[in-house]
């Protein structure tokens, strides 16, 4: 898996620093939140509607904040079969991991929470296009994460982000979509 993930890493745009910080993390070996509950790699999953230039977010249960859809790996999971995992368990939806692609990027989350034992987080960004009125996922399991979540526009989006990344996030599907 280590190998899978290098090149993961090697082969996604980022900043020098940021793969870097990567691939400095990766030789622990330890990328699960099983292994390392202070430090360990996500995958965050970005639906967006490339015609209508929206994108599908939400406000986050434990960090009060709009984000993406994500999680962490768990132990012994590459990137892609976390994402798949994740997208079921959020979404409802099974897609096969064929089909997702590579991550478009790399970012690197420091957690300020004093509740939360998780204290840097190393996210692979993956950017999933649909149409957005043909994209249903559960309502019921995105209840289980977020207090609500909707469409909305990149500015809209942009107004109500506060997070750095997710920023980043959509600055990265508005190259994508250009």
């Amino acid at each position: 898996m280590a190998n899978n993930l290098k090149d993961l890493i090697e082969n996604t745009p980022a900043e020098p620093a940021i793969s870097s910080a990567f691939l400095e993390r990766i030789k622990d070996q330890t990328t699960s939140r099983d292994e390392n509950i202070r430090s360990h790699f996500c995958v965050y999953f970005a639906a967006y509607d490339p015609e209508k230039r929206m994108v599908f977010i939400g406000r986050h249960i434990k960090s009060g904040l709009w984000l993406f859809n994500g999680g962490h790996l768990d132990k012994n999971e590459t990137p892609p079969e976390a994402l798949a995992r994740e997208i079921n368990e959020e979404w409802g939806s099974f897609i096969k991991i064929a089909e997702i692609g590579a991550p478009k990027l790399l970012t690197i989350t420091t957690i300020d929470n004093p509740i939360q034992p998780c204290k840097t987080h190393f996210d692979l960004w993956y950017f999933l296009p649909f149409n957005s009125k043909e994209f249903h996922p559960d309502p019921a399991l995105l209840a289980t994460e977020f207090h609500e979540t909707a469409w909305k526009t990149f500015d809209e989006a942009r107004k109500l982000i506060k997070d750095r990344n997710t920023l980043q996030g959509i600055s990265t599907i508005e190259k994508i979509n250009r």
